[in-house]
């Protein structure tokens, strides 16, 4: 075909090529990037919220379905995943490959996005930007639901845009209520939008529509959301008579994101269990220990609302800052972990390794954070256009600063931004052709200006602890596979680069459990006890080693050692009593496991503990 007929067709044929095009090429990365993880530990053993997400999902698959109780987090992914389990006959690499196919779908939304809000060129440009965009890669091969709520996003904010188009046609209306609704479910701050949204009908489709018709469309989109939510919302009340709307988790991470030891990222609180099981328990405890009575659990997220609003009136200027410092945590370029290091896929995969890296600076989004910036100020003398856009990105990114930050949760706003970034270049590049001096020249030290915020240490990590955290990751991956070799060399490269973290001396411990080696195993938890007091599972693993050995007495001053640190652990005092029982001291058994069922009232193992004491106590 000649260059004449090629351009031919390609000038005809560019409405579908391009997009089909974009959409092969970030498949084809993201398959590559999907095997060269598959070798990874932690491809077949997911850690943290993949774990959790993997067990819900499970659950719901299960003949008797999850627990009971109000959902503690948004639902739609933990479904969404149980779908994706049944079509796969639950191979993670199948539902891993299903994802991708999604998330390969994101390119062509913000090219349509292009056009619709800019010009060809940026579409092409911020397009193709996103079909190789690192945390792109990762996310849609992660079981988060980041990856689903960044299409959703899109969509929404794409359908609004059409809304505008063509405002007579109420089906228009009807389907941004329900990706309004759809994204609720994924994540519920997205719907602080929905308030937002009166401000865009009154500006964008009251002139079109008049008065009227536009609140009946505001309406409409209201109605559409809710219908989605609703069913949500009855579920969680007939399960457990309790008014939860999406979930329940709001008010204990208001409270980690705002409480005067915050520092505006991570995801843990002081004194309470760093475990994702032993955290979700004590949040439950300490609210009822403080209530004085068993609550239902929208009594304790409102219980974390008040303790946080709290600490905020007792310090509104601490509030303030710590404001002020999300908002850098926002704009800086590193790539904040919270589920596990995103910096990770440069080993677990060599195409992304070019793609994303934080040295001198924190590519790529110490470079898109400020360009963005630059390009959202030049957008502002086309204000009407891209209000959808604004009030997406400001009533989502207010969340975030009520709340914590980390790189997944920016996700969701990573189309627009790049949008935006590209949209930036090309003015810079306009300012110069036309020889606007001082446009570019301002522009240029605004840029610079952010390029220095959005590259320097915000989080001040060591990255010696950083390496070791690492470690950590694979060997727990290896070693519930039972590849104990495997487990303890990666435990030991991360002793060499932070001998002071206290799960790797744990999990050597573990190890060398399973070797039948508990002189050896007793030395690495009492190594894990000194060098971290506050981790709770050594002092538990400690106990159980002792206890193995018939040291009753060493066993009971451990555990009392824990429940000192830990007074408000189900599992601590469940243990401390059934020793207790074991060493024929009753009276302080009944104690202890009478505690823990106060923590804990749902443990059927405490009641069994206890039933069984009192039988054996009332026999002659």
């Amino acid at each position: 075909m000649s260059d004449d007929a090629t351009a031919g067709f390609w000038s005809r044929h560019q409405v579908w090529a391009v997009p089909l095009l974009m959409f092969v090429v970030a498949l084809t990365v993201r398959m590559v990037y999907l095997n060269q993880a598959e070798t990874s530990p932690t491809f077949d053993q997911p850690i943290m919220d993949e774990q959790y997400h993997v067990r819900l999902a499970e659950q719901i698959n299960a003949d008797d379905g999850l627990p009971k109780e109000p959902y503690y987090r948004a639902p739609l992914y933990p479904y969404f995943l149980s779908v994706l389990f049944r079509i796969t006959d639950e191979s993670l690499y199948g539902v891993r490959l299903l994802q991708i196919i999604l998330g390969s779908l994101l390119p062509i939304l913000v090219y349509l996005l292009g056009l619709r809000l800019l010009d060809r060129r940026i579409a092409y440009w911020a397009g193709g930007v996103c079909v190789i965009y690192p945390t792109f890669i990762y996310y849609d091969n992660a079981l988060l639901i980041t990856s689903i709520m960044t299409l959703l996003t899109s969509l929404l904010v794409l359908q609004l845009l059409r809304c505008e188009t063509k405002p007579n046609r109420v089906a228009s209306f009807v389907i941004a209520g329900l990706l309004l609704g759809l994204a609720g479910l994924a994540r519920p701050n997205i719907l602080l939008l929905g308030p937002a949204l009166l401000v865009w009908i009154w500006l964008v489709i009251r002139p079109q529509l008049g008065a009227r018709k536009a609140l009946v469309r505001y309406l409409i989109i209201a109605a559409a959301s809710f219908i989605v939510v609703l069913p949500v919302t009855v579920r969680n009340y007939v399960v457990a008579d309790d008014f939860v709307f999406i979930a329940w988790q709001g008010g204990f991470n208001f409270f980690i994101g705002n409480n005067q030891e915050s520092n505006g990222w991570s995801a843990t609180v002081p004194g309470i269990d760093v475990t994702w099981e032993g955290g979700y328990r004590e949040a439950i405890a300490i609210a009822e220990e403080s209530e004085g009575r068993t609550l239902k659990r929208s009594e304790v997220s409102n219980f974390w609302y008040g303790l946080a609003w709290q600490e905020i009136r007792s310090d509104p200027s601490a509030f303030i800052g710590l404001l002020f410092r999300k908002l850098r945590l926002f704009l800086n370029g590193y790539e904040i972990p919270n589920n596990q290091n995103i910096y990770l896929a440069r080993k677990l995969g060599s195409i992304v390794q070019p793609l994303m890296f934080s040295k001198w600076l924190h590519f790529p989004f110490g470079v898109v954070a400020p360009l963005a910036v630059i390009g959202l100020v030049l957008s502002l003398t086309q204000w009407r256009k891209f209000l959808p856009v604004y009030l997406m990105l400001g009533s989502y990114l207010l969340t975030l600063l009520l709340f914590f930050l980390c790189a997944r949760f920016r996700q969701p706003m990573m189309p627009f931004m790049i949008l935006f970034a590209v949209y930036a270049v090309f003015r810079l590049i306009e300012f110069k052709t036309r020889r606007q001096g001082k446009n570019l020249a301002l522009a240029l030290f605004m840029l610079t200006l952010l390029l220095v915020e959005s590259n320097h240490d915000a989080l001040g990590l060591d990255q010696q602890r950083v390496a070791a955290e690492d470690q950590l990751v694979v060997g727990n991956a290896y070693l519930a596979q039972n590849n104990l070799a495997g487990a303890e060399m990666e435990y030991k490269r991360g002793l060499s680069a932070d001998s002071t973290l206290a799960p790797l001396h744990n999990n050597l411990g573990l190890i060398k459990i399973r070797r039948n080696r508990v002189g050896e195993a007793v030395a690495h938890f009492t190594r894990a006890t000194r060098v971290d007091p506050g981790y709770l599972e050594s002092y538990m693993n400690l106990a159980s080693a002792y206890l193995e050995t018939g040291q009753l007495e060493a066993t009971i001053r451990i555990l009392e050692q824990a429940a000192v640190r830990h007074p408000r652990n189900d599992q601590v005092h469940l243990k401390l009593g059934a020793v207790y029982a074991e060493a024929g001291r009753t009276e302080e058994a009944i104690r202890f496991i009478r505690r823990s069922l106060e923590l804990n009232p749902d443990s059927e193992a405490a009641r069994q503990a206890l039933r069984e004491i009192q039988t054996t106590g009332d026999k002659p």
